[in-house]
């Protein structure tokens, strides 16, 4: 799977949330925020679910795609982002084969 087919497999908003960012709506909070003048609102990380892309308002650094939002958070390689988003991609289609309809009222 390439670049291109995982950053459209994986929407950016549950990336975030499952590597542990506390998201609202379309943003969320920096996981740098040690970084940011003290007393501003951690909810600086804003999300564009149709573009599956992501910027923090206060670290000009921060931004890109899915594959990058990965790489930034856990400070990984593009190697190993892309990696771990296969296997997401991957254990999605596992469990949807496995469990898909079932317990579903017909």
């Amino acid at each position: 799977m390439d670049a291109t087919e995982l950053e459209r497999r994986n929407a950016i908003t549950q990336v975030a949330i499952e590597l542990g960012i506390k998201v609202r709506g379309s943003v969320g909070e920096c996981f740098q925020a040690e970084k940011h003048p003290a007393g501003e609102n951690g909810l600086s990380l804003f999300f564009n679910p149709a573009r599956n892309t992501f910027f923090c308002r206060t670290c000009p650094e921060l931004g890109g795609g899915v594959i990058d939002l990965v790489c930034q958070a856990k400070k990984w390689d593009r190697s190993q982002a892309m990696d771990w988003l296969r296997h997401r991609v991957e254990f999605d289609q596992h469990t949807k084969r496995l469990y898909g309809g079932k317990g579903l009222k017909k």
